[in-house]
């Protein structure tokens, strides 16, 4: 049986992106920064920053800050890419996560680490998290992953400065088994799915998608959206 999930990509992520909203409905959203810097399909750089903002601008919110959200592209070969999303500065700056993985746990906790440099303006740090990450081969699953920085360590004397560098670990995750059913509460999609439909809506989506009826899911925060998409996807 064929699967839209990439089964070997060549790496933990494709692409991040760092969006600014735009001011008007007219006006394309603005790519602020990227990584690799020698990133070059100028196709994904012009479609994916349009997938980064999917609401009404004036209805922009400081309620939305810190949201999650995952788009979905399709490629050439009908293989599933994955936009990992999380709005920032008032929900005007959106960080972008595109990888064929589809690790939502990993790549939620990377984005707020993201966003948490981008406050501190410690982008230096930032770089070097991503190119760790983005140097790292793609490991199996269950396999517990460090990403370290090296951090320069000032020992001063009276007659000498001398700079070292040592480790730092920076961030630490435990590689995802995508092949294996959703378990809560490892599974936040899941969980939230269960806290926000109750059971009859739950076997009236079933039943629907068994007639394959049009779902349409609507709400006020963009993230239970996605909740609910995914869990009932996976």
């Amino acid at each position: 049986m064929d699967t839209r999930t990439r089964e070997k990509p060549e790496r933990t992520f494709d692409l991040v992106l760092k969006v600014e909203c735009p001011v008007s409905e007219n006006e394309d959203p603005v790519l602020l920064w990227k990584f690799p810097e020698d990133f070059s399909d100028q196709d994904i750089l012009s479609m994916v920053p349009k997938f980064c903002f999917p609401f009404a601008i004036e209805r922009v919110t400081q309620t939305q800050v810190g949201q999650h959200f995952t788009f979905v592209l399709t490629d050439i070969d009908s293989k599933q890419r994955f936009g990992f999303c999380r709005l920032t500065s008032g929900g005007k700056i959106c960080l972008c996560i595109l990888s064929y993985l589809p690790w939502f746990e990993v790549y939620y906790k990377l984005l707020n680490t993201l966003a948490d440099y981008l406050v501190k303006e410690q982008e230096n740090d930032l770089n070097d998290m991503l190119k760790s990450l983005y140097n790292h081969p793609v490991p199996d699953a269950h396999t517990p992953v460090s990403l370290s920085l090296n951090e320069q360590l000032f020992i001063s004397s009276e007659h000498m400065l001398k700079i070292e560098p040592s480790p730092l670990l920076h961030s630490y995750f435990i590689t995802p088994d995508v092949t294996g059913l959703p378990t809560i509460p490892e599974s936040r999609n899941l969980t939230e799915y269960f806290v926000a439909v109750d059971v009859n809506n739950m076997l009236q989506i079933y039943a629907s998608m068994l007639h394959e009826r049009r779902i349409i899911f609507t709400s006020r925060k963009l993230s239970t959206v996605r909740t609910l998409i995914y869990s009932i996807y996976i």
